[in-house]
């Protein structure tokens, strides 16, 4: 049980770091030196902690080592919400995953459609659309309370995922006006089409958030 609650303890700081550090409109470099700050923090007590295991500094030291319940406990009360507004952001997360199934879904239904227009999926096109479409105002709203309500980020890849992100809200309501209301689909097709290469666009850039500028190791 122990070693969970210290896996979970250790991951939480730079999520914690990230998500200030976005708050306070960092740069992508401020981040990703605040993020080496926190690693090498992490690895100086580590390091402490090992001599003293070994017994190669001073006995006093052990009392101060807090007991992973202890370092939980502390690490659960620094990240509360300290607002209305921050715990709204915190939901993003959640909220965003629903329209980018969603949506893809739909746009993989179109496909299907196309493909075989006897599977008559014009419905099920609509209603996924609808459902995506909500979820990413939703989402995007979210979003904003995360990021902070700014026109600008320092930060490229904030920049970029703010935008993009309310771009598809956007573009999601369009293409659910054109599901309901018009019966030519090229116009759907083209916004499905454009909504998956931003969904994944806006996916691959949310890992850069969470888990560090190239994160796939694909640069």
């Amino acid at each position: 049980m122990l070693v969970p609650l210290a896996a979970l303890v250790l991951g939480m700081p730079v999520a914690v770091s990230a998500h200030e550090g976005h708050k306070e409109n960092k740069s992508d470099a401020e981040m990703a030196q605040m993020e080496s700050h926190d690693a090498a923090g992490e690895h100086d007590v580590q390091k402490e902690a090992s001599h003293v295991t070994n017994g190669d500094g001073p006995q006093e030291a052990v009392a101060e080592q807090p007991t992973p319940e202890q370092a939980l406990a502390a690490a659960i009360a620094e990240n509360r919400a300290t607002s209305a507004g921050d715990f709204l952001g915190r939901l993003h997360p959640i909220a965003a995953h629903f329209p980018i199934a969603l949506l893809l879904m739909a746009a993989l239904a179109e496909l299907l459609l196309i493909l075989r227009p006897s599977l008559a999926l014009e419905t099920t096109v609509r209603f996924l659309v609808a459902g995506g479409a909500g979820g990413a105002v939703i989402a995007a709203l979210l979003g904003w309370f995360a990021a902070g309500w700014r026109l600008s980020d320092k930060s490229q890849t904030l920049g970029l995922h703010r935008w993009n992100g309310t771009a598809i809200a956007g573009f999601a309501l369009v293409a659910t006006g054109l599901a309901f209301r018009s019966h030519n689909r090229t116009g759907l097709r083209f916004a499905l089409a454009v909504l998956a290469i931003a969904l994944v666009a806006q996916g691959y850039l949310g890992g850069e958030m969470v888990f560090g500028l190239n994160h796939l190791g694909i640069r």
